[in-house]
C-alpha cells in the first residue's frame, strides 16, 4: 500500500462516494457543486490536498484531506517561532472494505509524509468515532465540551461597541491575544472565510439567514461567529473575553444575532481560558460534545503540547 495525492477527477470520485456520510441537506449534485466550491475557496486553493491510500494495482482503499494551517512555538523568553501544522478531515474508508485496517495504515503513512514538511508542528482532527482508531497512530484525545445559550430577542449592537462585517476579520483577528502555551494552532482570515463560506452554501437549505454580522467587540473583548454547517445555529469561531462583563455582552450580542437571523441557538466551544467564566453567565449551559472530538499528533521530536492547549471552533475541518 501508499499515499498518492490526488487528481481533480480522483476528487470528483471521491465525491460520490462520501456523499453518504457528509451530504446532510444535500442530493449528491448539489453535495459534490459544494465540495468544488469549497475546494475553490482561496484558503483551500493554497491550503489542501487530497490523499489516497492505494494497494499495488492502483485502487483506493481510504482517503481524507489535508489543510495547513499557522502554528506557534513559543520558547521561553522568546519570540514565537511560526511553523506548518495540518487539520485532517473526511477520512473515509468505503463500507465494503472496513474493518481492514486501511484508515489507520492511511494515517500512519500521511503522517509519515507530513513529518517529512520543513516546518511541520503537529498534525489536528476532529473525530466523530471516538479516540479509539485516531490513538493507533499516535493522535491525543483533547477534553471536548459546548456551551450553548438561546435566541433573544433585541438588537445585537446594543451590549456591544462594534458589530464586525466580513471585511474586518483580518483587522479583529490580529487584535486577538495569542494563547500563553508552549504551543498553539491560530487560524487565519482566510480559514475563518471558509466556516463563512460552509454558511454561504447551507443557508437555502435551513430556513434562516445568514448573520448580519459575524462577531463583536466589546472593551478589548472580542467574539467572531457565523453560521457555518448543517445546523441552522450561531456557532462562536474564537471569543476572547477580559472579563464576566465582557462575556456576557458578547454573548448577549450573539444570543439576539441568532434571533436576527432565525437561528435555533448559539453554540460555543470550551477552551482552557474559559472554563472558570463561562458557568457564570447567565443562561449558558454546559454540554458534552456529540462528535468533533479534538486530537493533536506531534509530527517533531519534543513537541511541547500543553493539556491546556486551546482549540478553538475556527480551527476545525
Amino acid at each position: 500500500m501508499h499515499l498518492v495525492e490526488a487528481t481533480e477527477a480522483q476528487k470528483a470520485e471521491r465525491d460520490a462516494l462520501t456523499h453518504s456520510e457528509w451530504g446532510t441537506l444535500l442530493n449528491v449534485e448539489g453535495y459534490a457543486a459544494r465540495e468544488q466550491r469549497l475546494r475553490a475557496h482561496p484558503w483551500s486553493r493554497a491550503d489542501m490536498r487530497t490523499w489516497l491510500l492505494c494497494d499495488e494495482g492502483g485502487s483506493v482503499l481510504a482517503s481524507c484531506e489535508t489543510f495547513r494551517t499557522d502554528s506557534f512555538l513559543r520558547p521561553p523568553g522568546g519570540e514565537l517561532l511560526p511553523g506548518d501544522s495540518f487539520a485532517i478531515a473526511s477520512v473515509f474508508t468505503e463500507e465494503r472494505l472496513r474493518g481492514r485496517g486501511y484508515a489507520t495504515r492511511l494515517m500512519d503513512l500521511l503522517a509519515a509524509e507530513l513529518e517529512r514538511q520543513p516546518r511541520a508542528h503537529a498534525g489536528l482532527l476532529f473525530s466523530d468515532v471516538g479516540p479509539r482508531i485516531y490513538a493507533r497512530s499516535g493522535y491525543q484525545e483533547l477534553p471536548a465540551w459546548d456551551w450553548q445559550l438561546s435566541p433573544a430577542p433585541g438588537a445585537p449592537g446594543e451590549s456591544v461597541a462594534e458589530l464586525l462585517r466580513e471585511s474586518d476579520l483580518p483587522r479583529v483577528l490580529g487584535r486577538l491575544r495569542r494563547p500563553e502555551v508552549p504551543f498553539f494552532f491560530w487560524p487565519s482570515p482566510a480559514q475563518l472565510d471558509w466556516h463563512l463560506e460552509r454558511g454561504r452554501i447551507y443557508v437555502e437549505h435551513l430556513g434562516c439567514s445568514l448573520p448580519a454580522s459575524v462577531g463583536a467587540t466589546v472593551g478589548d473583548s472580542t467574539a467572531l461567529w457565523g453560521l457555518v454547517g448543517r445546523s441552522a445555529e450561531l456557532t462562536v469561531l474564537m471569543f476572547e473575553a477580559r472579563s464576566l462583563e465582557d462575556a456576557t455582552a458578547l454573548l448577549e450580542a450573539a444570543r439576539r444575532e441568532a434571533s436576527r437571523s432565525g437561528l435555533s441557538r448559539v453554540v460555543l466551544w470550551e477552551e482552557p481560558g474559559l472554563a472558570a467564566l463561562l458557568p457564570l453567565v447567565e443562561g449558558a449551559t454546559r454540554a458534552a460534545r456529540q462528535g468533533s472530538l479534538p486530537m493533536v499528533r506531534p509530527l517533531r521530536p519534543a513537541l511541547p503540547l500543553s493539556p491546556l492547549l486551546p482549540v478553538p471552533r475556527g480551527l476545525w475541518v
